[in-house]
């Protein structure tokens, strides 16, 4: 059994479970840790990490973030920071304000492309969630505009459909700068997106600290390429099922996961950064939670 699911998604963001039921989910699967990598959002790291007290399960601070790239929407996967850092809370405050009006934008599209859909049901929908396309989608959804999430997005929504309107993102660099001043490490999410490994190439250069071999979008030929590239480069292997809740995935938390060698090699990258940053080691591990 893998170790660690170091890729998942709560109600915090665009996901259907809350973050303790993932954790009580990763125990359910025999898990030893994980991670919470909400978009742009680390609320839900509290409860997660106070569940996981309980269920004897480690609970990484993690969060997935969008840099725009070459044209690109780069996801980038952080792990092991200060949840309580002023600059990444800045610039998560940021994501969440340009997801919103990107949201407004793409409903003022739909109306133009007869097939509206309000703000109040979005922000109903969201629940409080930072705002992404999937709750759009379920919008569409409940309009009665498509029949499923998935063709919502092929139709309307997908980059390069008809109501996609481009996000306001950070640029890698400044997302690199900012978690690795946080104490935490910078990872590529799903780079098979991208393409080959020789695609990251100018990510290394500017200081990303590992590469999400395994994914649900990878195939063993991808996972192998990969693999190879990150033992090159000196990077750490991540990976994870990217669960967002049986409505939305077929897989379960744990399907995608990390060995225990390459969470070891992970948390020692994080003791690295962070002491280079005067700050305590795994101090999350420790952090008291108690929801106050």
């Amino acid at each position: 059994m893998d170790f660690a699911d170091l890729h998942m998604h709560s109600a915090y963001s665009d996901g259907d479970w809350t973050p303790s039921k993932l954790v009580q989910a990763a125990v359910g699967a025999g898990l030893g840790a994980l991670a919470l990598t909400d978009h742009d959002d680390i609320r839900g790291w509290e409860e997660a990490h106070r569940t996981g007290r309980e269920q004897g399960l480690v609970v990484l601070p993690g969060v997935e973030l969008s840099a725009w790239w070459s044209g690109v929407d780069l996801h980038l996967l952080a792990y092991g920071f200060e949840p309580t850092n002023a600059g990444l809370l800045a610039i998560l405050d940021g994501a969440s304000s340009a997801r919103l009006r990107r949201a407004e934008a793409i409903a003022e599209r739909l109306t133009e492309l007869g097939a509206p859909v309000t703000m109040e049901s979005v922000h109903a929908i969201a629940g409080g969630a930072t705002i992404g396309r999937p709750h759009v989608a379920r919008a569409l959804v409940e309009a009665g505009h498509v029949s499923t999430i998935r063709e919502a997005f092929d139709v309307y929504l997908a980059d390069g459909k008809p109501a996609c309107v481009e996000k306001a993102n950070l640029t890698p660099e400044e997302a690199i700068r900012v978690v690795h001043g946080a104490g935490g490490v910078i990872v590529v999410a799903h780079p098979g997106i991208l393409g080959g490994p020789e695609e990251l190439e100018p990510l290394v250069q500017m200081g990303v600290d590992g590469v999400e071999v395994r994914h649900s979008l990878h195939g063993r030929k991808s996972e192998r390429a990969f693999d190879e590239f990150a033992r090159t480069h000196g990077l750490l292997k991540t990976g994870g099922s990217d669960f967002h809740g049986p409505r939305m995935s077929g897989l379960g938390v744990g399907s995608v996961a990390i060995p225990r060698s390459w969470w070891d090699d992970l948390l020692n990258g994080i003791d690295e950064r962070r002491k280079r940053q005067g700050l305590v080691p795994r101090a999350w591990e420790e952090s008291k939670v108690d929801g106050g």
